[in-house]
């Protein structure tokens, strides 16, 4: 029609491009908040530590003889074995940084996730500090622990803190 200020091929294409922009926009800040995530170094040595918990310990779960730090059974069995969590037991903050190979503190909470639940703790209690005095990152991750002598499953869940003084 003659006179008309806007068609609607125009009013549809300034549609498309606003969704378009607004897309690309959102994409951004979500790549960008998730590589400010990866560039802090207490992130990203939790998430190596968390990995490096589901490896065998080396030589063997001898805490004696230990000198890499892991909770699974083997490389192709990922369950925890339950003998090296009894002789990990209890022990240090300093213990575990240097079988984990970090200058960050570690606490370690597997918690079995039964009728009646039982924790069991590695590392030091976290100091009284207040928070802010605190860079903590905290992990979850899922787990089953695997007793070789009665055979018995349990589901479990590991609470991976680190955390150094500002």
């Amino acid at each position: 029609m003659k006179g008309q200020y806007f068609s609607f091929d125009a009013i549809i294409a300034s549609v498309i491009f606003v969704m378009a922009l607004v897309a690309l926009l959102s994409y951004w800040h979500s790549v960008k908040a998730y590589l400010d995530y990866q560039n802090d170094d207490l992130s990203r040595e939790a998430i190596r530590i968390s990995n490096l918990l589901f490896t065998p310990p080396s030589p063997g779960p001898s805490c004696d003889s230990m000198t890499r730090f892991g909770l699974s059974k083997s490389w192709d069995d990922r369950r925890l074995d339950s003998s090296v969590l009894a002789c990990a037991e209890g022990k240090d903050t300093a213990w575990l940084q240097e079988m984990l190979g970090t200058s960050y503190k570690v606490r370690m909470d597997i918690t079995k996730l039964t009728d009646h639940p039982s924790t069991i703790s590695i590392g030091d209690p976290m100091p009284p500090a207040p928070a802010e005095n605190l860079d903590i990152v905290q992990i979850t991750r899922a787990a089953t622990i695997y007793n070789k002598t009665s055979g018995e499953r349990v589901p479990a869940s590991i609470e991976l803190v680190l955390y150094r003084e500002k």
